[in-house]
């Protein structure tokens, strides 16, 4: 087995947990599931319900277009056959980002030029975007760090969409990016304080996340 190191990331997890992040994948992953009568099943799931009764259902398309019905509690055993797809999920955030087939690359400097250019978007009060508490030394890192700044920089224009907003945001000359386990903003003489597990998976609508805090707190 060669570049399977994400593995060890990986945590136990049940099989309705498991086939609840295959469903909310927007791509079809394939599975395998073993039921308990012996059975076995390969294909995509259509759909995943539940009933007033709580009985748990799913609804699957194997590769030859044979549509298949199973209720949850025959399932024995699930099989992801395209775990690379799943990396994110199968490691609960551990893992920051879907692996690419493409061979990303952002070096620390090209981050640091990348900011220092793109830094004037955020308003032109703006001095700094302060990342000097962060270890670079990872790319998913330096990757997460952009997709905060594109995250921020969109929460803002809803921000400054009135004079109020304008007005409340140009008090704000520097922003410090900090790892934290928790998501939180500060803000303090000047100084807006992001902090967030940054070498973990972000959370799912990061720009919306920023919006509401920066309108608590400004």
């Amino acid at each position: 087995m060669k570049n399977t190191h994400y593995y060890k990331a990986f945590v136990a997890q049940t099989p309705e947990e498991i086939l609840r992040s295959v469903f909310k994948k927007e791509e079809d992953i394939l599975i395998a599931i073993s039921l308990n009568n012996g059975g076995y099943v390969e294909g995509i799931i259509l759909d995943l319900k539940e009933d007033n009764n709580h009985n748990k259902s799913v609804c699957m398309l194997s590769q030859h277009e044979e549509v298949t019905f199973l209720n949850l509690h025959s399932i024995a055993m699930i099989t992801i056959k395209q775990p690379k797809k799943m990396v994110v999920e199968l490691s609960k955030g551990a893992i920051s980002r879907p692996l690419s087939s493409e061979n990303e690359d952002l070096t620390v400097l090209q981050l640091k030029r990348w900011l220092q250019s793109e830094k004037s978007l955020l308003g032109s009060q703006i001095k700094e975007f302060d990342i000097n508490d962060i270890s670079l030394s990872e790319i998913n890192t330096r990757l997460n760090i952009q997709d905060v700044f594109t995250a921020l920089k969109s929460a803002i224009h809803q921000v400054i969409t009135d004079e109020l907003g304008k007005e409340a945001w140009q008090g704000v000359e520097t922003i410090i990016l900090q790892q934290a386990d928790k998501l939180d903003l500060k803000y303090q003489g000047e100084i807006l304080t992001i902090a967030i597990s940054i070498d973990k998976a972000l959370p799912e609508k990061l720009a919306t996340i920023f919006e509401e805090k920066l309108l608590q707190i400004l």
